[in-house]
């Protein structure tokens, strides 16, 4: 009988433990820190916290999230993915635009730290700067000057914060190496 009792009371523990671990919610509160609790996060103020993502390698391949892109072909690649990095605040997706060939170690982590204070900013627009036309002693435009002109330049628009409507624009100049368009300061 005893025997019985103790089996039935694990039986129910076993039964219960899913049941309970369904019921806890994973929230981020008003001020940033995790808060685990039994209510939904609506219901006490608070922001639905996403599930961690495994590391690299980890046994389940569904839930680990790569971002590898090719090099930008056309200048228009490289202003799209720019534009997606920004709107995703991802400065490892910007970064990866940035032509690093012959930066050293030193200037890389200066640079680093003006690329993550660039995509942290509210992005309004990112714009193709074109090359001015040049024109003839007469000031009109010259035969070869009537076609359209390449992109010589990136400019960022954004504003300094979410509650500072400020503009703030940054300018990257155009560089082709290895048959891919990067950006430079």
């Amino acid at each position: 009988m005893r025997l019985l009792v103790v089996a039935l009371i694990f039986l129910f523990a076993f039964v219960a433990l899913p049941a309970r671990a369904a019921g806890v919610h994973r929230c981020i509160g008003a001020h940033g820190d995790a808060i685990f609790t039994d209510q939904p996060c609506e219901d006490i103020g608070a922001l639905v916290r996403p599930e961690p993502v495994p590391a690299f390698g980890a046994t389940n391949p569904q839930r680990v999230r790569v971002h590898a892109h090719d090099c930008a072909r056309t200048v228009d690649d490289l202003r799209h993915g720019l534009e997606a990095a920004l709107a995703a605040h991802d400065v490892n997706r910007m970064a990866g635009f940035y032509q690093w060939a012959g930066i050293g170690s030193e200037e890389s982590a200066s640079l680093l730290k003006r690329l993550q204070e660039i995509a942290n900013r509210p992005l309004t627009a990112v714009n193709l700067i074109h090359s001015r036309r040049p024109v003839d002693a007469s000031g009109f435009q010259t035969v070869a000057s009537t076609r359209t002109s390449e992109a010589s330049a990136i400019e960022l628009v954004q504003t300094r914060s979410d509650n500072d409507s400020t503009p703030a624009r940054t300018g990257f100049a155009l560089s082709r190496y290895m048959d891919c368009w990067w950006v430079r300061f």
